[in-house]
C-alpha cells in the first residue's frame, strides 16, 4: 500500500511539472538542468550578490517597464530574512546580497495580484519558484509572473544556524556584513574579516525540508541565477523562456563559458538526496 502511494505520487510529480514545463518555459530538457534556451556565466555593473546579475536584471526590468512591481528578500533586523515588494530600481538595490534563509515570497506575490498589479517580478528559491508557477496557471491571462530563480541547496534555520555559527566562528551572525556560500564553504564578513566553515558542517542548521527537494537550479523559473559553475565574481545565468530572454536582452554586462559540468554535478547530488530521503520516509516500520 505504501508503495503503491509513492508510485502515485511521483507519476502526479511528474505529470505535474510536465505540465509546468510546457506552459511556461521553452528550449531544450536537460535531465539534470531542466528546460533551458542558454547558459553563460557573467558580471553586471551592479552591487549584488557574486555578479550582481538578479539586481541587474531587476533594475532593467523596472527602467524598461517590463514589469511594475517586485517581490525581493531584503535583510532585516539582525540576521534575518523578510520578503518586500520593490516599486522601483533604489528599493532593488537596498535588497541586494543572498540571505539563506526561508521567506513568505508566495504570500507577498499574492498581495501584489490582490492589488491588481499586471506585471509582476519574483525572486525566489527552487521551491517559492514552483509554488509561483502553480498560482501563475490559475491566473490564466490575467497577469504576467516573471519568476528569477536562484540556485539553492538548501535554506537554514535562523535560530541554529545562529548558534552553529557563535560555536564554530566565535562571531555573532546578526553582526555580520555579509555571508556567501561558495565552493562548499560558508563565509561571514565582519568587521574587516572572513570567518568561514564548511556548509557540511553546518548541516544541522538546515531546513529539514529541504532533504526532499531536488531542484538545485530553479527549474521552473523564467531564468535562474547562482554562483556555481562561475569564478569568484561571477554568475551564472540559465535561460529558460521567452520572457527570460526578453528580460535578459542587451543587458549590459560581461559574459564568459559556464562551467556546466559543475552545475550538473550538485544538481544531481541534489536529486539523489531527495530521492533518498523519500525513500527512506516511504520505507516500512
Amino acid at each position: 500500500m505504501i508503495k503503491n502511494h509513492a508510485e502515485k505520487t511521483q507519476n502526479y510529480k511528474l505529470q505535474d511539472e510536465a505540465n509546468l514545463e510546457k506552459q511556461f518555459l521553452e528550449g531544450t530538457k536537460d535531465p539534470d538542468l531542466g528546460v533551458y534556451s542558454g547558459m553563460y556565466s557573467a558580471k553586471s555593473a551592479c552591487e549584488g550578490q557574486d555578479g550582481g546579475l538578479v539586481t541587474a536584471l531587476l533594475v532593467k526590468g523596472f527602467e524598461e517597464g517590463i514589469f511594475d512591481a517586485a517581490v525581493v528578500v531584503r535583510r532585516g533586523e539582525g540576521y534575518s530574512a523578510e520578503a518586500v515588494i520593490a516599486t522601483s530600481s533604489d528599493e532593488v538595490l537596498a535588497a541586494s546580497g543572498t540571505k539563506y534563509l526561508r521567506a513568505g515570497v508566495t504570500q507577498k506575490l499574492r498581495e501584489l495580484i490582490s492589488q491588481g498589479k499586471k506585471h509582476i517580478a519574483v525572486v525566489c528559491t527552487p521551491c517559492e519558484a514552483k509554488a509561483a508557477r502553480k498560482i501563475q496557471q490559475t491566473l490564466k491571462d490575467e497577469c504576467e509572473i516573471i519568476v528569477i530563480g536562484l540556485f539553492c541547496f538548501e535554506a537554514f534555520n535562523k535560530d541554529k544556524l545562529k548558534e552553529e555559527i557563535k560555536m564554530r566562528l566565535g562571531i555573532d551572525l546578526d553582526k555580520v556584513e555579509k555571508t556567501q556560500i561558495r565552493q562548499g564553504k560558508f563565509t561571514a564578513f565582519a568587521d574587516g574579516k572572513e570567518y568561514s566553515c564548511k556548509v557540511k558542517d553546518l548541516d544541522v542548521a538546515a531546513e529539514k525540508a529541504c532533504l526532499y527537494c531536488d531542484d538545485f537550479t530553479s527549474r521552473f523559473a523564467d531564468i535562474s541565477v547562482g554562483s556555481v559553475g562561475s569564478k569568484t565574481g561571477y554568475s551564472s545565468v540559465i535561460v529558460r523562456s521567452k520572457a527570460g530572454e526578453e528580460l535578459e536582452k542587451n543587458l549590459c554586462v560581461a559574459k564568459e563559458a559556464v562551467n556546466k559540468e559543475e552545475v550538473a554535478r550538485l544538481s544531481k547530488f541534489k536529486m539523489e538526496r531527495a530521492k533518498k530521503s523519500s525513500a527512506a520516509l516511504n520505507k516500512p516500520n
